[in-house]
């Protein structure tokens, strides 16, 4: 037996304390959407990799909306957290880029469905969250405004740099990355793009991003 078998057999055995059923039941959920998509998984999904009853999974999402708002609040939340994190760093602003760089190639090995949810949601312009999409963009949009304008300020990123349009390069760079790291795209030439990315966007020479 698998070790997420055996977690979900333990589960199933045991009476969770309701916040811990709802963490399973939204790992769960992540994995299920990953692989059907945010337009086809539902309860039953959900509740057959969880290895409880649908009923179970109603309980805690009562609806499918509010089920796909869980799953897209816990995206939302990694990328944010990730980003807020790197950038809060005390470094020159290219170094700051780069590190997140670093860490968000790392996060795709290590949280692949976040990934892919995230790819598939980006895919979905004229679904019902789109808007919400587009939010969680421009706010990782101003997180790294924020860094390469201090950049600019601190005179470590060239003064030609507009700090929007490379902070939406950056971004857009970063589905790139994913869809070349979940095709198992080599690491090293994944980060060697990386890298001619940052010296073209911030005007800067760069050790590997």
């Amino acid at each position: 037996m698998t070790p997420a078998k055996d977690e979900n057999a333990r589960s199933r055995r045991t009476r969770l304390p309701p916040a811990e059923r709802r963490a399973q039941l939204l790992r769960c959920a992540l994995s299920v959407f990953a692989e059907r998509g945010l337009a086809r998984a539902v309860h039953a999904d959900v509740a057959t990799a969880a290895d409880v009853a649908v009923s179970t999974v109603f309980l805690y999402f009562p609806t499918r909306e509010k089920l796909v708002d869980a799953v897209l609040t816990e995206v939302e939340r990694f990328y944010i957290e990730l980003a807020e994190q790197v950038h809060a760093i005390d470094a020159p602003a290219i170094e700051v880029i780069r590190e997140h760089a670093r860490r968000f190639r790392a996060s795709i090995e290590s949280h692949p469905d976040h990934a892919l949810i995230w790819m598939n949601w980006a895919a979905r312009p004229r679904s019902p969250d789109w808007g919400r999409y587009l939010e969680l963009t421009e706010r990782l949009v101003a997180i790294h405004r924020r860094t390469i304008q201090r950049g600019l300020d601190d005179g470590t990123v060239p003064p030609h740099v507009e700090p929007d349009a490379a902070a939406r390069i950056l971004i857009g760079y970063a589905q790139f990355t994913a869809q070349l790291k979940l095709s198992a795209f080599d690491d090293a030439r994944t980060s060697a793009l990386g890298t001619t990315l940052v010296m073209a966007v911030l005007g800067a020479g760069a050790e590997a991003a």
